[in-house]
């Protein structure tokens, strides 16, 4: 078992020793976080990208890229680099066989694979107020300033991919029922990371957010003395 400690430039390791290819080029790298999901098992990851990517497995083509098909929640994909003809391996953040994924339109696949790219690296987390006094702990005011203004970037950014998803698949006035429905979903989560930082903006100035919905199951729910109500998006 050949295993690696990853402190990595750029992101990136080199496997090319592992001698992958695919579509007659070599898989020459692979990204942090695909090694790490691996326990950084090279051995192990090049047995399962020889597996992932063999004529008789479950993958497709998604604009230049080749992702693997499950019903998980991230799928590996192979990328092409701009730097030398060879393929890079990562993660993708979303699953092609899902609930979620089976929904997207082949020909629509493309621009939701962009979405979510662009959705992972603005969803870093949901802030909470303990994450706020940590940090005035350490930076004071100047870093728990610099902390939500990061997070209120992200949430721009998150939603300006939305627009820009539901804009490239508009054919019509109205949106079809596929993209009406990611967007309801993807609003949900929009909203309750939103939600979440500013109740710690409140938590933290006011020392109490007041009544806010909790989770459940990627919904909303206020609850009363005597019911729960859910947030059911129409």
């Amino acid at each position: 078992m050949t295993k690696v400690e990853i402190l990595l430039f750029d992101d990136r390791l080199d496997i090319t020793a592992l001698n992958i290819a695919f579509a007659g080029l070599p898989v020459s790298s692979a990204s942090a976080a695909l090694v790490k999901g691996f326990g950084g098992d090279l051995d192990d990851l090049g047995e399962s990208l020889r597996e992932y990517f063999a004529d008789d497995a479950s993958w497709c083509r998604i604009g230049n890229t080749v992702h693997t098909v499950t019903d998980g929640d991230a799928e590996v994909r192979l990328v092409p680099r701009s730097d030398v003809p060879t393929w890079h391996a990562d993660y993708f953040q979303a699953g092609w066989g899902s609930r979620e994924g089976a929904r997207i339109p082949p020909e629509f696949r493309l621009q939701y694979a962009k979405y979510v790219d662009r959705r992972y690296k603005a969803r870093e987390s949901c802030l909470q107020g303990k994450d706020l006094r940590s940090v005035a702990a350490k930076d004071g005011a100047g870093g728990v300033d610099k902390l939500v203004r990061h997070h209120q970037a992200q949430l721009a950014e998150w939603y300006a991919a939305l627009d820009h998803l539901i804009r490239s698949v508009q054919t019509a006035e109205d949106l079809p029922e596929w993209a009406i429905s990611v967007a309801k979903d993807e609003l949900l989560d929009w909203h309750r990371t939103r939600e979440y930082l500013t109740s710690a903006v409140l938590e933290f100035h006011y020392g109490d957010a007041g009544p806010r919905p909790e989770t459940v199951l990627g919904n909303l729910c206020f609850r009363f003395s005597t019911v729960a109500v859910e947030l059911v998006p129409a």
